[in-house]
């Protein structure tokens, strides 16, 4: 069918779909351009804390739907979670494509079947694309295993990008390993992830950072065990003795929160390493800009090796020099002049790094020199471009603003 009509304003709808119950920065990133690139556009997550159920957050309408997904559950209880929110998305959108058509529908990984949750909105003429940012197979293979799990979602994941218009997807190894199991690579675009630096510091105010003494290194994001808290606590109480200025913080949440704390407290190291939880967007900025080193310290994982992470971008994005696990989709595309690496899962190396990186100002310049770089290279401003091509390829070349007639936000 083809696609609806441009409304009486002029501006084609898109809705993005999302389980969580956050406005993550790579969603309001994506919402935010799509706004400015000449869209109506709409958010639909799960609820959260503090979310009334309809708000606009710089022009963008954000949908919270009554459903929730525990962390750190039984795997059937994650089933329950993914397909009650699929339910209740597939109605949202059959609903309000019917009343306002919809020119787009994005729908984000995890789950990947999400995507079907368009299903009625593509069959009356709205486009889908689906924004593969997980290798699911993978993931499961290195949370349960090897088994008949992996191969089960293999064969959604291929179902879903052939379902969809176009997909989006985080690394060219990812897509890579997408056209391995059958996809096609021209119908897949690549956006790296980050934030954008407007969504970042918007309305934060840097505290000031006076007469500041020590060393200190920071790790945020989600709190799993492929995250590698253990190896950055372990790598902390090795240096304690020889490094007694030396500050760790952790903060996030995930299955892992209790564990992390405890190992802090049962190693005595709570002078050394502070796990902070989840903290508001304001606190994490502070503890960004007054850090030294950010560290990304994945294990190796048939997961890890496919993906990079944002807070490698938040890092530089605050001018902190990068301590990461050498995984291959990181090693491929940024070199030892860009990031200080060591092995995954070895504390003795991290140790080393976060030594070499303290003991050596020059080094530190060098990473942080070079992440900016890289920043500029690879940063939002450029993957905003690679972003909008995909609505474009979807919609028509003329659909969608040149790249020089986005607004470019301002920060």
């Amino acid at each position: 069918m083809p696609v609806p009509p441009t409304g009486p304003e002029g501006r084609r709808r898109v809705c993005i779909v999302r389980q969580s119950d956050l406005y993550e920065h790579m969603v309001q990133r994506e919402a935010e351009a799509l706004s400015g690139a000449g869209f109506d556009v709409e958010v639909i997550l799960m609820r959260g804390d503090h979310r009334p159920r309809h708000a606009v957050v710089n022009g963008v309408t954000v949908i919270s739907l009554r459903a929730s997904r525990r962390k750190g559950g039984r795997k059937a209880r994650y089933a329950f979670d993914y397909a009650c929110f699929f339910v209740l998305a597939a109605g949202t959108l059959a609903v309000r494509h019917v009343r306002r058509p919809y020119h787009v529908v994005q729908a984000y990984s995890m789950p990947d079947f999400l995507a079907f949750a368009a299903l009625v909105p593509k069959l009356l003429g709205s486009r889908v694309i689906a924004y593969m940012g997980e290798p699911t197979p993978e993931l499961a293979e290195t949370l349960y295993g090897p088994g008949w799990i992996p191969g089960v979602l293999a064969f959604i994941e291929q179902w879903t990008l052939r379902f969809a218009d176009r997909s989006i997807t985080v690394t060219e190894q990812l897509k890579q390993r997408y056209v391995e199991r059958g996809a096609q690579p021209d119908r897949i675009t690549v956006v790296l992830n980050g934030a954008d630096p407007a969504t970042m510091f918007a309305e934060w105010v840097p505290i000031p950072v006076e007469g500041k003494t020590g060393f200190t290194a920071v790790c945020h994001g989600t709190i799993e065990d492929r995250y590698g808290q253990d190896t950055i606590i372990e790598a902390a109480r090795l240096l304690r003795g020889e490094m007694p200025d030396l500050r760790v913080f952790i903060t996030g949440r995930g299955s892992r929160s209790a564990q992390v704390a405890r190992t802090i407290a049962d190693n005595g190291l709570e002078d050394v390493v502070r796990f902070e939880g989840w903290v508001s967007h304001a606190r994490l900025n502070d503890i960004l800009h007054s850090a030294d080193v950010g560290i990304v310290a994945q294990k190796a994982s048939p997961y890890s090796h496919l993906v990079h992470t944002n807070k490698m971008v938040d890092y530089w994005m605050f001018g902190l020099p990068v301590i990461a696990s050498r995984l291959r989709a990181t090693a491929e595309t940024y070199d030892d002049d860009v990031i200080e690496y060591f092995e995954p899962g070895d504390a003795t190396q991290l140790a080393t790094a976060i030594r070499r990186l303290r003991s050596d100002p020059g080094r530190r310049a060098k990473l942080t020199s070079n992440g900016r770089l890289a920043l500029l290279r690879n940063g939002w401003d450029t993957q905003r471009v690679a972003y909008l091509s995909a609505f474009a390829a979807v919609l028509g070349d003329n659909a969608v603003r040149t790249p020089s007639q986005v607004r470019t936000p301002a920060g």
